[in-house]
């Protein structure tokens, strides 16, 4: 056990972030552009942040929906353009978003210009967009982040929480934010559990994949008897590959000569040939949620609240819904000079975001469970639907409106 010395760095904060990613970067900077820059917000994270190691050929990507951009452009940083803006720099655009169901006939395709959008979304590697939140954050002095650090001691009260660090910082602070993924340790502490909803026995194979043909910033789901098969639009005619599989172990421990010939088998030559591929990681697939969304002076966000299956690419932009839909409240109440992690914001944010949640969670669970099934009049029904969709524009952009995040 650590030995505290007696004497402590005291600090005061409107807000503390636990978690230093993605979520909790731009969380962290939503917050002081609702407040005009005057919040005092702390981050902690607990790994050393490297993005050099973490980026190249082998960089992990996520897909923001063009309704996360729109809220992303109302996020003004201290300094320079909005942060929409700044991420339509480093990323790339999808145009068309082609859905199939392997061996059958059904399939349709999603396109910007249909919706009269500039685009359905961009795919952003996770270590060029965090180098990019850093350098913001660093920009602003109301924002500051302990790291490496861990929280070891909370105590909550009426009026504020305590917050005890590794380092031997004392931080008092209105309202703590969870925004360490999932099985959230802060969640933990103050009482709220994760649980699983749904053990998909499937895991997901997440790699870059270069190919011969331009992709012409198309990306394609492919639904197969496995799980879905995704390809997301990058930079240099490289794709983000997202293969759920039920038994990855083969594919995993497969040449890159081998896997490359096996997922040119699932997929086609629609994007000619696969050259070569990234190292491969692998993460088995569940449907996870926080007992509660809030607890006394504590809101949790992200995947720290909920873990979807990666089928449509909905996770990450419900978790982006949450931290914009905190940030509003916490600024309503910092004008309103309101208890920003009192009962009434905090009962607020969890009803804002709880119907949200459950649609989501039931519609991905809905879709794993439709396109794995193999009872013929279910694959029927799925591919006319599909090719209903083909033909019906008005159904085809409602379908579109949900996959936008709107």
């Amino acid at each position: 056990m650590a030995e505290w010395s007696e004497t402590r760095e005291k600090l005061d904060a409107d807000v503390v972030i636990v978690g230093g990613a993605i979520t909790g970067s731009i969380l962290a900077l939503a917050l002081s552009s609702a407040t005009a820059h005057q919040l005092n917000i702390v981050i902690i994270e607990k790994s050393p942040l490297n993005y050099a190691e973490q980026g190249g050929f082998d960089a992990r990507s996520i897909a923001l929906a063009y309704g996360s951009l729109q809220k992303l452009a109302k996020i003004e940083p201290l300094v320079g353009r909005n942060l929409a803006e700044r991420i339509r720099k480093i990323a790339t655009s999808i145009q068309q978003i082609h859905v199939s169901d392997q061996n059958h006939f059904g399939k349709t395709t999603l396109k910007a210009d249909e919706l009269a959008l500039p685009q359905l979304g961009v795919v952003v590697e996770l270590a060029t967009l965090g180098e990019q939140l850093n350098q913001l954050i660093a920009q602003q002095p109301n924002i500051q982040i302990f790291c490496p650090d861990t929280i070891v001691k909370i105590e909550r009260d009426l009026t504020a929480c305590q917050i005890t660090l590794q380092s031997n910082k004392q931080i008092t602070t209105s309202l703590l934010v969870a925004a360490d993924g999932i099985q959230s340790q802060i969640a933990q502490q103050c009482g709220v559990s994760t649980d699983c909803i749904r053990d998909y026995q499937q895991s997901a194979i997440i790699a870059n994949v270069k190919t011969t043909a331009p992709h012409d910033n198309q990306a394609f789901e492919r639904f197969t008897k496995q799980g879905p098969f995704a390809l997301l639009p990058l930079a240099d005619n490289t794709m983000s590959l997202v293969w759920c599989l039920q038994d990855p172990t083969q594919a995993m421990a497969m040449s890159d000569t081998d896997f490359l010939q096996d997922i040119q088998q699932q997929f086609g030559w629609k994007l000619g040939k696969f050259t070569q591929v990234s190292k491969r990681f692998v993460y088995p697939l569940s449907s996870q949620k926080a007992s509660s969304h809030i607890h006394h002076r504590l809101a949790i966000v992200g995947n720290a609240s909920q873990l979807l299956h990666p089928v449509a690419g909905q996770g990450f932009n419900l978790g982006m819904r949450d931290l914009f839909t905190l940030a509003n409240l916490v600024g309503q109440a910092f004008e309103g000079k309101q208890d920003l992690g009192g009962s009434t914001l905090l009962n607020e944010y969890a009803q804002q975001r709880s119907a949200d949640q459950q649609r989501i969670m039931q519609t991905t669970s809905g879709l794993i469970t439709l396109f794995s099934c193999d009872f013929l009049p279910i694959q029927v029904a799925r591919n006319l639907g599909l090719i209903t969709l083909n033909h019906a524009k008005p159904l085809r952009n409602f379908v579109a409106h949900q996959a936008v995040g709107w």
